[in-house]
């Protein structure tokens, strides 16, 4: 499927939608959303590679819970925010493929603005609360976020390099 990429632009959107807005069902709903990406995708075993990523993510959301920065109901880890973290990062080998490719720099800017945003509209959505001010919440999300997403960059094009070369291409 040569247009896949808006299929998974849509479907991490409407997890990211259901996960902000709809947290009583996120669970399951991004589970079958993301049994959708699968069953759809023309790369499953490429995407289901990159899941490798997934942890790096979630422990970076679980040291920002333990901090009090996020909090979450009973300041337990919910698993639709690892679920989350799944559908995003497939989204590398698809509708974020693009931010893949830039230079690691701008990736570092890109993640400084657009990470502590996400965040944001999640506190405003209800989904999480900033146990931070806002201003030390966004300021250090967006730390967080210019050095995770480059890194998670490198780490992406490592696993898809590795593929690369055990498919002989």
């Amino acid at each position: 499927m040569k247009r896949f990429w808006l299929i998974n632009l849509v479907l991490f959107q409407l997890c990211w939608f259901i996960s902000a807005y709809f947290t009583a069902v996120a669970l399951p709903a991004l589970a079958l959303i993301i049994m959708i990406h699968f069953l759809l995708s023309p790369t499953p075993k490429g995407d289901g590679r990159l899941l490798l990523l997934v942890p790096l993510g979630i422990a970076v959301d679980k040291v920002l819970i333990d901090l009090n920065l996020l909090s979450m109901q009973d300041n337990a880890f919910p698993i639709w925010l690892g679920l989350l973290w799944c559908i995003f990062i497939i989204s590398f080998n698809h509708s974020l493929k693009w931010l893949m490719s830039l230079h690691l720099l701008l990736i570092a800017l890109i993640g400084a603005i657009a990470g502590p945003m996400s965040y944001r509209l999640g506190v405003e959505m209800g989904a999480l609360t900033f146990g931070w001010s806002n201003a030390n919440a966004l300021l250090t999300l967006s730390l967080v976020w210019c050095v995770l997403l480059p890194i998670l960059a490198v780490c992406f094009r490592y696993v898809v390099r590795t593929e690369l070369t055990k498919r002989g291409v």
